[in-house]
């Protein structure tokens, strides 16, 4: 299944530009730990999609199948990183989540793979994330960010079940939730009593809209309906965290930013380690599809058209226009990279390229 990550995109960002758009905090964990951020929520994804999918017995809905099918992607951001420090654990994993896909396909018992594959997940979180940098309120408030933004999550699972009909994208919104919240229990011990009722509130909300794992029936509503909460929700742990969560306040930042992780992933990938070169290209394409995306693509078509296709080739991430086109082509076939070292450099000469336009 190709990522969504642009659907939303503008409210996101016209909500962070306008709403918070003269705050000032100490911390900024995108752009100060962007490969740290992306690999944290590479395992969150993958214990997220697990969660969704041990909700229902096999054989699962082809939605939920469809989740089970972006584990091998979402374990790409991460396992790099995972197999230079512990080769063992990083081969098993792999072959657990094979095994899963194979158990679910054939409509076979899943739980006892999705408990493995959890376990093996949480190792390598301990491994690769630092304990100090897990308590971390920006850290962590990164992340609730990342789950609530990003594709299928908790501002976009419910709208794309929807738009989509495909009801069970729901229940991913509703396993992101319930990592939100034990997110926010975390950081909720920094704030104060009031501070907390706020971002409670607007939990409450989201609970009321994610009330169950398996989605109604019929699911009709406004597909917008859980934007406003998750939107309000970071405003309020940005000062709690004293972090910024909107990273695409500053695009031209952004922008420049991007273009230092991409360096790190060229040189990866001349270096012989590949993997962990794509774990950056997975940290640039996630932020510039959720930030960049829809305003380089007006501004600076050829540009974006570039960089957007280089980040599709390497990752899946593909952009919401460049989706329907492809529905209406009824093509689903990502194009083989066949030098991605080179496809990485064409992707970091782009990004120089958005510098210039955005004026970084």
């Amino acid at each position: 299944m190709v990522s969504k990550l642009f659907r939303g995109a503008a409210f996101s960002l016209v909500a962070a530009l306008i709403a918070t758009a003269l705050a000032q905090y100490g911390y900024q964990p995108f752009f100060s730990q962007p490969l740290v951020q992306s690999r944290a929520y590479g395992m969150e994804l993958i214990l997220v999609r697990l969660r969704a999918i041990d909700q229902f017995d096999a054989p699962l809905d082809d939605d939920l199948m469809e989740l089970v099918e972006m584990l091998e992607s979402d374990a790409n951001r991460f396992i790099g990183t995972l197999r230079a420090a512990d080769p063992e654990l990083a081969a098993e994993l792999q072959d657990e989540i094979e095994e899963l896909e194979e158990k679910v396909e054939e409509g076979r018992n899943h739980h006892g793979s999705v408990k493995e594959v959890t376990e093996l997940t949480q190792r390598a979180y301990d491994l690769i994330i630092p304990a100090e940098v897990r308590k971390s309120p920006a850290f962590i408030a990164a992340l609730i960010a990342d789950l609530t933004l990003g594709e299928g999550g908790v501002a976009e699972g419910y709208e794309e079940a929807i738009l989509d009909e495909e009801p069970f994208l729901f229940t991913g919104g509703w396993s992101s939730l319930q990592s939100v919240k034990a997110l926010w229990a975390q950081l909720g011990s920094y704030a104060t009593p009031a501070q907390a009722a706020d971002v409670d509130e607007m939990v409450a909300q989201l609970d009321d809209i994610y009330f169950a794992p398996e989605p109604p029936e019929p699911l009709v509503g406004n597909p917008e309906e859980a934007e406003a909460p998750a939107q309000r929700m970071l405003g309020l742990i940005e000062p709690i965290a004293d972090a910024e969560v909107f990273a695409g306040r500053d695009m031209p930042a952004l922008a420049v930013s991007l273009v230092a992780t991409q360096a790190q992933a060229c040189r990866a990938y001349a270096a012989g380690t590949a993997e962990v070169g794509l774990e950056g290209v997975y940290a640039v394409g996630e932020m510039y599809a959720r930030y960049l995306a829809g305003f380089l693509g007006f501004m600076a078509p050829d540009v974006h058209e570039e960089a957007a296709e280089v980040i599709y080739a390497l990752t899946g991430i593909q952009d919401e226009g460049a989706e329907d086109e492809e529905d209406e082509d009824d093509e689903d076939e990502r194009p083989e990279v066949a030098d991605p070292a080179a496809a990485c450099r064409e992707l970091l000469e782009a990004l120089e390229e958005a510098v210039e336009v955005l004026g970084g």
